[in-house]
């Protein structure tokens, strides 16, 4: 199985770090790999789940001392892999089970498969700005490709008609100036409203929008940041990991600007409005992904961002690009 070349090489989020247990190891899959996290003291490891003596899956053992016990013989294993004790010997032979690289960033665990990974991608700010209240919502993976999934999130055309009411009213399209920047970076859609939204979550959550961004931090990450008249923002950061081929993972973070309301209010209530977006996305991107032939997509007008992902995806080169265009929004 092939994936697009930044993707195989890149790195992605497999656990929350605040959700490790001492003493339970934790089963993911990473692009169909099977893999165990699990916290050793004040380590965290990611091995291949697999045990090199028998082949049993070291995510079905117990975490002691330092260590990952295998469930059939017990052979433990340190967090870098080496066999530390085999139960009933006086010695250990020479072996290892598979240790991956691993970056603890933004409260998540982060591996790659690349063999050299890439270098680590750049986050979004508002992942680590204390000046906001932030929280991470991470959803099970679910039918859906990886860049399909990526583009949805940026997509400004399908609210209108996938999301009425919750996202964008219906049949009230307005001109917007749309701002469009590509380049080795990554690519931004900046949207000029200026504009009293009449839609649930936008009139709930912000009032009178100012403007809007779409960015992408390739290769599997996307922000939209919603900006409010009244100077509130919200950002929401959407890193999509690849569970398998057609079977892809969110991991959402949002943060909003401190004010009155309580965090825990506002995550209640983020969560509450998106479910259903939530769901009407997953319907449309598990279609999509069983209707899928071999044909390319088409470039409609509004897609202004779906190249710079396949691009930075695949590796290709992405050049300084600005461009300014209307749409009615």
């Amino acid at each position: 199985m092939t994936w697009p070349v930044a993707i195989a090489r890149g790195w992605h989020p497999v656990a929350l770090q605040r959700d490790l247990s001492p003493t339970r190891p934790l089963a993911v899959r990473l692009m169909g790999e099977r893999l165990v996290v699990f916290r050793a003291g004040d380590q965290i490891s990611v091995l291949r789940d697999h045990c090199p003596h028998r082949g049993a899956p070291l995510s079905h053992g117990r975490v002691k001392d330092g260590a990952i016990a295998c469930p059939y013989h017990g052979w433990r294993f340190d967090p870098e892999g080496r066999c530390i004790e085999v139960p009933g010997a006086l010695s250990c032979p020479n072996v290892r089970a598979t240790a991956l690289p691993i970056r603890l960033e933004a409260g998540l665990v982060w591996t790659s498969l690349g063999s050299p990974p890439a270098g680590f991608p750049s986050l979004p700010d508002a992942m680590s700005d204390d000046r906001m209240d932030r929280f991470w919502w991470t959803p099970d993976a679910s039918d859906a490709g990886l860049l399909d999934a990526l583009e949805n999130h940026l997509d400004p055309a399908h609210p209108h008609i996938l999301h009425p009411w919750l996202v964008r009213a219906p049949g009230r399209r307005r001109p917007t100036t749309v701002r469009v920047r590509t380049g080795p970076w990554g690519a931004e859609a900046v949207y000029e409203e200026n504009r009293q939204n009449t839609a649930l979550l936008s009139a709930v959550m912000e009032g009178r929008r100012s403007r809007s961004i779409g960015r992408l931090w390739p290769p599997t990450m996307g922000e939209v940041r919603l900006e409010a008249a009244r100077g509130a923002m919200l950002s929401i950061t959407v890193v999509f990991s690849p569970t398998d081929r057609g079977l892809t993972r969110p991991w959402a973070h949002f943060a909003s600007t401190k004010g009155l309301t309580p965090a825990w209010v506002k995550e209640a209530a983020l969560k509450l409005f998106h479910w259903p977006v939530l769901q009407q996305d997953r319907r449309m991107l598990r279609l999509q992904q069983a209707n899928r032939t071999e044909e390319r997509y088409a470039i409609g007008p509004l897609d202004v961002l779906a190249q710079a992902i396949w691009r930075h995806a695949n590796g290709d080169p992405c050049p300084e690009t600005e461009t300014e265009l209307i749409m009615h929004l």
